[in-house]
């Protein structure tokens, strides 16, 4: 059994239904992984805004950690696709640390 799966069944034998528990899950992973986020270093997984591509169906899915999308691409496309969406996310949206 994963890591994962054995959160989900632990939060789901204290009450969680398994869709909190999935919800609950998943905003963890949006967090920081720091619990004291150097705001020098957000865009990183450690400061919660690292940049996330997705392989889908037949197309890349780019995002920021926290959740804000930056669209869809083709696998054949550059990655470049989605910098400048994230970066201007990471130097002007994020301030929050």
């Amino acid at each position: 059994m994963s890591a994962r799966a054995e959160i989900l069944t632990a939060l789901q034998r204290t009450g969680y239904s398994a869709e909190g528990a999935a919800s609950l899950l998943a905003r963890a992973d949006k967090e920081p992984h720091d619990p004291v986020p150097n705001a020098d270093f957000l865009a990183t997984l450690y400061g919660g805004h690292a940049l996330v591509v997705q392989y889908g169906d037949c197309e890349l899915i780019g995002s920021c950690q926290c959740g804000r999308e930056f669209g869809q691409s083709t696998p054949d496309a550059s990655l470049d696709t989605f910098v400048p969406g994230w970066e201007h996310h990471v130097m002007t949206e994020v301030t929050d640390v």
